[in-house]
């Protein structure tokens, strides 16, 4: 089987975070001027509040870093499938510890020795994945989904500034 390869380092950059918003808004624009009480507000109707997405954002990334260089990947512990739940007192370290791990994620998608070592070696029946296509597909695509939902909610609670 093909090994998959993801975005080139600078692309990858910017699909993580564009800090200059060159098409959609930066990850510290999305979370910027939210209290506790409003990130870790859920909606009635509505699965998770902010932060508990942002908490969840936050695992997904820490284990797609844990997976770089670690011996054996499968080894790796991926993030629970139960949802963190964040209280108001904890919402600016959360924040902050994701703004911070988006910057982690940054310095690799400069490392393009790093971006091109397989985490997942290509099987009969699956092909295998680099680094770069860890972070293009698991991190940053999934992250675009997030942040368009926190976006979202923040219009529900009339605290999204455009």
């Amino acid at each position: 089987m093909a090994i998959l390869y993801g975005a080139p380092g600078a692309t990858l950059e910017v699909l993580l975070d564009d800090s200059a918003e060159h098409d959609f808004a930066c990850a510290a624009h999305v979370l910027d001027g939210l209290t506790g009480d409003i990130a870790t507000y859920r909606p009635l109707g509505l699965s998770f509040s902010i932060a508990e997405i942002v908490a969840h954002l936050l695992e997904n990334a820490r284990y797609n870093l844990q997976l770089i260089g670690h011996p054996d990947p499968t080894q790796c512990q991926p993030p629970s499938s139960d949802w963190p739940i964040v209280r108001a007192e904890n919402w600016d370290t959360l924040r902050q510890d994701y703004l911070n791990v988006l910057v982690e994620l940054k310095q690799v998608a400069h490392t393009p020795a790093l971006l091109e070592q397989v985490v997942f070696p290509a099987t009969d029946d699956e092909p295998g994945w680099t680094v770069g296509y860890k972070l293009t597909c698991s991190v940053a695509k999934h992250a675009a989904y997030h942040m368009g939902q926190i976006i979202l909610l923040r219009r529900l609670l009339g605290v999204w500034r455009d």
